[in-house]
């Protein structure tokens, strides 16, 4: 089977899943809901262990654990907005980014949709900006670990990603846009206030300062969860240093049961990216229930399952598909 009949394999899978269920295809209802069952949930979570409704480890972890499974929905919204699939209102669009992007504590997501979409373009290609900034490519040792634990570590990688993107250039190839490196002045001013603020909580726990633990507790680990669940299934379920194009080595269905614990706090992201890049324009529930209908089909067309030997060969493709 070739990529075109997968791809049409899944546009085939998904028209049968909306035909059963019509709701799904709402995009711009299920899309609002989703958002706002999340935030709800959110406030309604972080207010049940501020007023001791909730307390104790056990049920603080158990906070911290709704919380990350909140913050993946956010997630998935804020990756489908930036490929403009729904939620098209400008106002409305505003609210939600700005929500997303304090919620997560993480990059702004219009400098991420630089990088994203250039992602697209470039996927599997040492300037792959955003990929290469959560490991990709990259050993696995004590700074990877790191990496994948704390995102502000990534400015060690930028040299080599800028040399990279500069040979692509030279080279007469097409080069990012530029908003990718550079941001407004206020973009960077709350990009650096989000993603230190950790070191501060942490700070104002060491000196006894009140509101730091409760900071830590509802937003700071929540967001350490997230974002290294979804770094360790988004850089280890794409490939580095393939050819350029090769639609069918950017990506492996990553669904071993090992990763389930990680799955469960990035939308199944290792098992069902795979389909997004091959169907960009589909929104991410739909992907999800869509994906074990179309396996086969994947594998068919030669992507690569469950290569758990990704980890030692820090993302290089390791050749044929397997059978």
């Amino acid at each position: 089977m070739s990529t075109s009949e997968a791809r049409a394999a899944i546009r085939a899978a998904d028209e049968e899943l909306v035909a059963a269920l019509p709701i799904l295809g709402w995009d711009e209802a299920v899309a609002g809901a989703l958002f706002l069952g999340a935030v709800g949930g959110y406030g309604l979570l972080c207010g049940a262990w501020l007023t001791g409704l909730v307390s104790g480890l056990l049920p603080g972890l158990g906070v911290v654990l709704g919380l990350t499974l909140l913050l993946s929905v956010l997630h998935e919204l804020e990756h489908d907005l930036i490929h403009d699939l729904y939620l098209r209102n400008p106002v409305v669009r505003m609210v939600v980014l700005l929500t997303i992007w304090v919620a997560k504590g993480s990059l702004d997501p219009w400098t991420r949709g630089h990088m994203h979409r250039w992602h697209h373009i470039v996927s599997g290609q040492q300037e792959d900006i955003e990929e290469r900034l959560i490991g990709l490519g990259t050993p696995w040792g004590p700074f990877r670990v790191a990496l994948t634990l704390w995102a502000p570590l990534a400015i060690v990688l930028q040299p080599s990603i800028r040399r990279a993107v500069r040979a692509r250039v030279k080279e007469g190839g097409r080069g990012p846009d530029p908003r990718a490196y550079t941001n407004p002045p206020y973009l960077m001013l709350g990009n650096a206030l989000l993603m230190l603020a950790p070191l501060a909580a942490v700070a104002g726990l060491a000196l006894g300062a009140a509101w730091a633990w409760p900071l830590i507790l509802l937003w700071v680990l929540p967001n350490m969860l997230r974002h290294s669940t979804i770094v360790t299934m988004s850089s280890n379920s794409h490939y580095v240093d393939i050819q350029p194009g090769q639609v069918s080595d950017q990506n492996q269905i990553l669904d071993h049961w090992l990763f389930w614990p990680l799955q469960v706090f990035c939308w199944n992201f290792g098992a069902t990216h795979v389909l997004h890049h091959l169907v960009v324009r589909q929104p991410f529930w739909r992907r999800t229930l869509v994906s074990p209908r179309v396996r086969q089909a994947l594998v068919d067309a030669g992507i690569r399952a469950n290569d758990l030997g990704t980890f030692r060969r820090a993302n290089r493709h390791p050749g044929p598909t397997l059978g």
